[in-house]
C-alpha cells in the first residue's frame, strides 16, 4: 500500500479521486485516476496492469504526477500555452534528428499540454533553430577514417603518374553508374497548398541504366545506356574507353560494386595487361573509399541531370520522352563540370597539372554552360521541339 501523510487520510484522497473520475470523460485520465486509487488500496502493479490493462509507465507517471502537484494535476491541461520558461527548457531537450511525436510526448510527460494546433510544436522548434528536412542517406558501415586514409592513397598514385598524365600516355577517368527510374520525375513543385500535386508517369518502375566516365584531365563527359549494371556491360564500357585511346593507358576509378571486381573485369585486364611490367599497364582500376558516392564527382553530373529532367516534368508523358531529355542534357553539354579542387582524390593533381610548368587544356566555361542550360529551361517551345519533333528528323541525339 502507499504511504499517505496524516493530513489527508486515505479516505479523503480515494473521495478525492473519485469525485475527479466522475468528472472527466478522458479515457487516459481515467486510467491514471484508476491507477492511482488501486495503488492506495494496496495492489500490486500487475495486478493493475491485469485489470486496467495499462501500461507500468502510466502507473508511475500518474503516480508520481499525483503526489508531486495534487489530484487536480492528474489529467492533462489541453490546449494550453507553455510559459517562456518551459519552453525554454524544450528547447534545451530538443536534438536532430527528431519528429513531432517525441516533442508531444515530452511536452505532455512533463508539462501536462497538449497543444491544439501542430504549428505550436513547429514554432519550438523553428525558435530551436531547427528546420523539417529530408535526410540524405549513409550507410552506417561509412568510416570518415578510412575515407581520409583512402583518399591520400588514390591521391598518392595519381601524383606517381603526373609525368604520364602531362604527357597524355596515362588518360584517368572517375566512373559510375545511373539508374533512371520512371518515378524519379517526381520532384519539389510548386502547388495548392490544401492539395498534393499529381505528377503523371506512364510507368514508374521503368528502369534504364547508363555507364558514365569522366576524364579528368579534359572534363570529357562519356555516357552509354545499358540494360543494367552487371559485369558484362561494365567490360563493353570500358572496351568503349580503351577504343577511344587505342595507344595510351588508362587508369579508371570507380566505386567497390562487385561487377566492377568480378571474373569478367578479371579477364579484360588480363588481356591487356599480361606479360607488362605494373608501370606500362594498358588498364588500372583503383576504387574510392567504400560507402562515400560522394568522393566521386560523376555523382555530381548525375544529381544535374536529374534536376533538369524534373524541370521538364509536365512534358514526360512517357519513359520514353524521359530518355530523350537524358539524351539532350549531355548532348548540348548542360552541366557544369565538377569542380575536382574539391576532391580530395584529384585535389593534389589538379594543383600539379595547373601551376606545375604546364598548364590544363581548356575545359567548358561555367558561364557558358550555365546559360546554355538557362536557354532551354527559360524556352520550353524549343525544348518540346527536341523532344517531339527531333526523332522524325533523326537527330544524332535521337
Amino acid at each position: 500500500m502507499l504511504m499517505t501523510d496524516e493530513n489527508h487520510p486515505l479516505e479523503a484522497k480515494l473521495q478525492e479521486l473519485n469525485e475527479f473520475l466522475s468528472n472527466t470523460n478522458d479515457v487516459r485520465e481515467c486510467q491514471g485516476g484508476q491507477a492511482v486509487k488501486l495503488r492506495l488500496l494496496g495492489l500490486a502493479y500487475k495486478d493493475i496492469i491485469l485489470s486496467l490493462d495499462v501500461s507500468t509507465s502510466l502507473i508511475a507517471q500518474t503516480q508520481k504526477k499525483y503526489f508531486s502537484r495534487g489530484w487536480l494535476k492528474i489529467g492533462i491541461s489541453r490546449f494550453s500555452k507553455l510559459p517562456n520558461e518551459q519552453k525554454s527548457e524544450t528547447r534545451e531537450w530538443l536534438k536532430p534528428p527528431g519528429n513531432i511525436s517525441e516533442i508531444e510526448r515530452q511536452i505532455m510527460e512533463e508539462y501536462d499540454v497538449v497543444f491544439k494546433s501542430r504549428e505550436s510544436y513547429y514554432q519550438i522548434w523553428r525558435s530551436a533553430n531547427l528546420t523539417w528536412q529530408k535526410g540524405d542517406k549513409e550507410n552506417p558501415r561509412k568510416d570518415p577514417e578510412k575515407i581520409k586514409e583512402r583518399n591520400k592513397e588514390l591521391a598518392a598514385a595519381l601524383s606517381e603518374h603526373l609525368d604520364d598524365i602531362k604527357a597524355e600516355r596515362l588518360v584517368v577517368y572517375a566512373l559510375d553508374e545511373c539508374h533512371l527510374q520512371g518515378d524519379e520525375i517526381c520532384g519539389y513543385v510548386w502547388g495548392d497548398k490544401k492539395e498534393r500535386e499529381i505528377v503523371k508517369v506512364d510507368n514508374y518502375r521503368s528502369r534504364q541504366t547508363y555507364y558514365g566516365a569522366l576524364n579528368i584531365w579534359n572534363n570529357e563527359f562519356i555516357v552509354l545506356p545499358y540494360s543494367s549494371g552487371n559485369g558484362k556491360n561494365t567490360v563493353e564500357f570500358v572496351q568503349e574507353i580503351k577504343s577511344r585511346h587505342p595507344d595510351q593507358q588508362i587508369m579508371l576509378i570507380w566505386d567497390g560494386a562487385s561487377y566492377h571486381r568480378g571474373e569478367e573485369m578479371k579477364s579484360i585486364r588480363a588481356k591487356y595487361n599480361d606479360g607488362k611490367p605494373k608501370n606500362e599497364w594498358l588498364i588500372t582500376c583503383e576504387l574510392f573509399a567504400p560507402y562515400s558516392p560522394e568522393e566521386n564527382p560523376v555523382e555530381g553530373i548525375r544529381l544535374q541531370v536529374k534536376n533538369f529532367i524534373r524541370r521538364f516534368d509536365y512534358k514526360c508523358k512517357n519513359f520514353t520522352i524521359f530518355k530523350r531529355l537524358f539524351k539532350l542534357f549531355f548532348e548540348f553539354k548542360l552541366f557544369n563540370p565538377p569542380r575536382l579542387e574539391k576532391y580530395d582524390v584529384f585535389a593534389q593533381l589538379l594543383h600539379d597539372l595547373l601551376y606545375k610548368e604546364t598548364a590544363k587544356p581548356a575545359m567548358n566555361s561555367s558561364a557558358s554552360v550555365f546559360h546554355t542550360f538557362n536557354f532551354f529551361i527559360l524556352n520550353p517551345p524549343l525544348c518540346e521541339w527536341l523532344l517531339l519533333v527531333g526523332p522524325k528528323l533523326k537527330f544524332p541525339i535521337f
